[in-house]
């Protein structure tokens, strides 16, 4: 059933029902009326009688011609002043129903008690009811003839812009890469529809765009590690079947072991990136992050003597956040990780922690893309790293669901990696002053 025709019904419905109870009460309303219009007119006639009969007029004159009757009361005075009294019968010179109505009053005159009764016939109840629903009949007929017929143009004007918000929907493709651009309707809840509507196509053709890149690249960084491994394969069965020496076995079964390394690396990845986008990361905790980095830096300390990497650090005591435990330890890991593995032989990283946030900075190579893309999936700095370039996407992944602010800069040789926690209410001439003794003075 159409929304119209739903409206419509629903309207009838209520029409009905207000004009059968409006009946009901037009019934009772006009017969009362009708009653006690003609009761205060006989009440009146019988008064006009007692007051000619207390002048000493005789009631005779009065009478003549009257539907009165006069009765002396010799028995018990009644209490009430009036009674009324409603009788229907059969007419049989007009074979037809008629209903009398009499109105009794009770006098004192002259010391002497009377009853005055007058009547009059009025008109049924019967016939009050044949004529206002004989009313109520032609007057629902028209009002559900204009409803109906009103009904199509009004759908025709009022939802226009609905009908045309479907025909768009309908016609809307993902594949065509094109915005909806509903037009701005003026009811409200059109233009709440609409609204929404362009909202979750935009959000639907952005997350169809990084699906596909994704894609795209999931399949290229996957299929790199499947043909070496592939290779590899070939090489190790060649070597078997000429019967080679184990010696130049192992490096071919290392480097298949690297690859697969690579790809459980991979898998990880992004089954945390699912698990992120899906907040399954809600449960947060007041961390400690003063001590977290002392810890991390403390497991990191082999890899900076492997190569040899200057460690300057500049740690705030008591500094919290609220933070998930385990995504704190992802979010240091890969920090630090990607300083030391894009640092130079030699090189230098420095570490400022403050209440408002977490400044990285590494020495390295200048990246090959723009820093602002780096936080794309497999996005990577250089084509020769080893990483797999989801790092840092984690890490902004992880910095949105909490609402961090992260930056990334490069400039004169120095990675600039800074993660704001909360808007800055410390001294910000010494947090400066701060900064300065670590990174370029330029930057900041």
């Amino acid at each position: 059933m159409k929304l119209i025709n739903k409206f419509t019904l629903w309207y009838i419905c209520i029409t009905l029902t207000a004009m059968l109870v409006g009946f009901v009460i037009a019934y009772h309303k006009v017969k009362s009326g009708i009653d006690q219009g003609e009761i205060n007119r006989l009440k009146a006639k019988n008064d006009q009688m007692a007051l000619q009969m207390r002048k000493g007029v005789s009631p005779d004159t009065y009478m003549r011609g009257r539907p009165v009757e006069i009765k002396l009361l010799e028995n018990e005075v009644p209490l009430t002043k009036y009674d009324v009294y409603e009788h229907t019968f059969f007419n049989t010179m007009l074979q037809q129903k008629e209903c009398r109505l009499t109105v009794k009053s009770f006098y004192n005159i002259n010391g002497r008690h009377y009853s005055i009764s007058s009547y009059n016939y009025v008109t049924k109840a019967n016939e009050i009811f044949k004529g206002l629903f004989s009313s109520f009949i032609w007057i629902f007929a028209i009002l559900l003839t204009l409803t109906v017929l009103s009904a199509r143009f009004v759908s025709r004007l009022i939802l226009a812009p609905f009908h045309h918000t479907m025909k768009k929907v309908r016609a809307f493709n993902l594949k065509d890469r094109k915005p909806l651009l509903l037009p701005t309707a003026s009811a409200s809840e059109l233009k709440t529809l609409n609204s929404f509507l362009n909202s979750m196509t935009d959000k639907a053709l952005d997350d169809y765009r990084s699906l596909k890149e994704f894609t795209e690249n999931a399949s290229h960084e996957l299929q790199t590690p499947l043909a070496v491994l592939r290779n590899k394969l070939e090489l190790l069965t060649e070597s078997y079947l000429q019967g080679k020496e184990p010696d130049s076995i192992v490096p071919l079964i290392a480097d298949m072991q690297n690859e697969i390394d690579k790809l459980s690396r991979i898998n990880s990845s992004l089954t945390l990136l699912a698990r992120l986008e899906n907040n399954e990361f809600e449960n947060r905790q007041s961390i400690s992050m003063s001590q977290l980095i002392t810890d991390a830096l403390q497991s990191f300390s082999e890899l900076l003597d492997m190569k040899s990497i200057a460690l300057q650090t500049h740690i705030s005591a008591g500094v919290t956040v609220q933070l998930h435990p385990a995504l704190t330890d992802i979010l240091l890991g890969n920090l630090l990780s990607n300083a030391i593995r894009h640092n130079v032989e030699g090189g230098q990283i420095n570490i400022l922690l403050s209440k408002s946030r977490l400044v990285i900075s590494n020495t390295g190579l200048p990246p090959e893309v723009p820093t602002n893309q780096l936080f794309r999936r497999f996005k990577k700095g250089s084509r020769n790293s080893n990483s797999i370039g989801i790092g840092l996407a984690i890490v902004k992944q992880i910095c949105d669901i909490n609402h961090f602010d992260i930056q990334y800069d490069y400039a004169e040789g120095w990675h600039i990696m800074q993660i704001i926690f909360e808007e800055s209410t410390e001294n910000l001439s010494l947090l400066r002053e701060e900064i300065s003794t670590l990174l370029p003075e330029k930057q900041y």
